[in-house]
């Protein structure tokens, strides 16, 4: 089933307006966030960010929704336009502010479908020694790039529908006697993939018995 979370907006004192005013901050922008088939989604990240200004940026305003899926933003927002996200990694729905999980026609008012999750150990393929390693993603369809450390397992969202490259590289100080492990993967909304990343160590001269 293809997921996404959607918000219900319900706007007070012009929070979004066509003729931004630098002078009232007394905007409210309050709402609820469901799910596709319509459930509340409690505990989700819902922040909104001036149209004009980066998501990042250090002025975004933050909230929360609560065991209903309401959440709201309070008189404080100045008059003007704004963009609204929301997300839940725990469920699945990654960080919108990222362009590896964006899909091509992303819309900031609604998370995009949800992720796919890709876990995995990396161990040592000779001793069975779980090993530390970088593991990255590249979303095929958009470049961009993802990273997580594993410390003999890893867990990480990954976009769904998509054609995504994983490399995973051990990182001790001998990194480069390990050979890189590279995989490609296409996951559906929701689905879960466990793989197991066993790598092995090429011999050096000083390892060689005479």
């Amino acid at each position: 089933m293809r997921c996404r979370l959607f918000i219900v907006l319900l706007l007070s004192n012009c929070a979004i307006s066509q003729t931004p005013d630098s002078t009232p901050v007394d905007g409210r922008i309050s709402g609820t966030v469901v799910s596709e088939d319509g459930k509340p989604v409690p505990g989700a990240t819902v922040y909104v960010s001036e149209q004009a200004s980066s998501l990042v940026d250090a002025n975004s305003v933050v909230a929360r929704t609560d065991f209903g899926g309401r959440f709201d933003f309070g008189r404080r927002l100045k008059h003007g336009v704004y963009e609204i996200y929301s997300r839940k990694e725990k469920d699945g729905y990654p960080d919108p502010t990222s362009k590896f999980y964006q899909p091509l026609n992303f819309s900031p008012v609604q998370l995009q479908e949800k992720a796919a999750i890709l876990a995995g150990k990396v161990f040592d393929a000779n001793t069975g020694q779980p090993l530390k390693a970088g593991v990255g993603f590249t979303n095929l369809r958009t470049e961009a790039g993802h990273f997580v450390l594993a410390d003999g397992k890893f867990r990480a969202l990954i976009p769904a529908d998509t054609d995504v490259y994983v490399m995973v590289q051990e990182v001790g100080r001998d990194h480069a006697d390990w050979p890189l492990f590279t995989t490609k993967v296409t996951l559906k909304p929701g689905q879960k993939m466990d793989i197991e990343v066993p790598l092995s160590k090429t011999a050096t001269p000083s390892d060689t018995p005479e």
